[in-house]
């Protein structure tokens, strides 16, 4: 199932980067977030596993518009504080998540799990107003005229590349798996494995803001790294402790497993001269999310094997992007004598956006 959504959120990454391109980015926003909105009424239609296929690969394809949200979080950051904006921006929806289970599981003891859906759908709606009063950001014409695939042209960008599908793949061989291993292995109930995802939820808000503003400050690579040793701490934690009370912080630090990422999409912002807003964020988020569906599915055999192999060979996998990272992103580059131009072009074409408004 969770090979399926990886699979329809890869191949809208591509489509999604071209329409971020030619149209305005606020519209392309909320065109997906009302995408996402019936999912939910058809897991509550559902009868079977497979009724809720379809809501799932809609919810995963709602999902073309990443590359446009990440070019709105390019485009409105300023460039001295770009890997903060992503940190704050990204560190939103684990921060919900924080909250959903035990909000959840209160609302269990007077409705029934179908009508969660029916209230989650309400929730999706109301959400979508607050796009609506987003400031827009109009199409670049240089944006327009770019090609359709924009893959990587020099080695720190071919690194990148590298880095976010192999960390995504690293990842995603243990994460869908975690939850199964808590009741498997440590006998734990469905209220005490909700609170250890909140709490690594947690984690994952509070990690993505911080090294987001470290990367800012400090170096990148080096906070890359120093995000994947934590989350490979606390896995490899979880394993030695095998006590849910001493698991605890293990699960927190194993939140701070994608922060690393947020700070590669702030470099992926500015790592090339003359790159568009969004092309390069659909050609790099297709091969990442190919890494979700990849990984997910090697995960599945390998729990299958042995539940704790997975966190063995996430964690062996954290500690070589660590290294990738550190040594190919020690200093950041150079500001291109193109991004004044880009820059003045997106003023220009925002302020005309205002006038003709009035």
């Amino acid at each position: 199932m969770f090979s399926i959504g990886f699979l329809a959120l890869a191949l809208s990454m591509i489509p999604g980067g071209i329409l971020a391109n030619k149209y305005e980015l606020k519209g392309l926003l909320i065109i997906g977030w009302a995408m996402s909105i019936p999912p939910p009424l058809m897991y509550y239609f559902a009868r079977t596993w497979t009724d809720v296929i379809p809501g799932i690969i809609l919810l995963q394809v709602s999902g073309f518009n990443i590359p446009a949200f990440n070019a709105y979080i390019a485009g409105a950051a300023e460039r001295t504080k770009s890997a903060s904006n992503f940190g704050i921006t990204w560190a939103s929806a684990p921060l919900g998540i924080v909250f959903s289970p035990i909000v959840g599981s209160a609302l269990l003891n007077w409705i029934s799990v179908r009508d969660i859906f029916i209230l989650t759908f309400v929730f999706f709606s109301i959400s979508m107003i607050v796009l609506f009063f987003m400031k827009p950001q109009p199409a670049l014409e240089n944006d327009a005229k770019s090609p359709r695939l924009e893959i990587p042209k020099s080695r720190r960008e071919g690194t990148l590349l590298l880095y976010l599908t192999g960390a995504a793949l690293a990842w995603s061989v243990a994460s869908p798996f975690i939850p199964l291993y808590f009741q498997d292995a440590l006998s734990l109930g469905p209220s005490i494995i909700l609170l250890l995802g909140a709490l690594q939820s947690l984690g994952a808000a509070i990690f993505a803001i911080l090294l987001g503003r470290r990367a800012d400050a400090r170096s990148q690579g080096g906070t890359m790294a120093l995000g994947l040793i934590l989350s490979s701490t606390g896995l490899i934690g979880v394993l030695l402790t095998r006590n849910p009370l001493f698991s605890l912080p293990m699960v927190f630090l194993i939140g701070s497993a994608r922060a690393p990422s947020l700070v590669g999409y702030s470099i992926l912002s500015t790592v090339r001269k003359g790159a568009s807003r969004a092309g390069q964020f659909g050609f790099y988020l297709t091969l990442e999310s190919l890494g979700f569906v990849i990984g997910s599915y090697l995960g599945g055999i390998l729990y299958t094997l042995n539940p704790t192999s997975m966190f063995y060979a996430t964690s062996t996998s954290f500690i070589a992007l660590a290294l990738l990272a550190w040594l190919s992103f020690r200093s950041k580059a150079e500001s291109t004598s193109s991004e004044p131009n880009r820059e003045s072009e997106a003023v220009t074409l925002s302020r005309d956006s205002k006038s003709d408004s009035h």
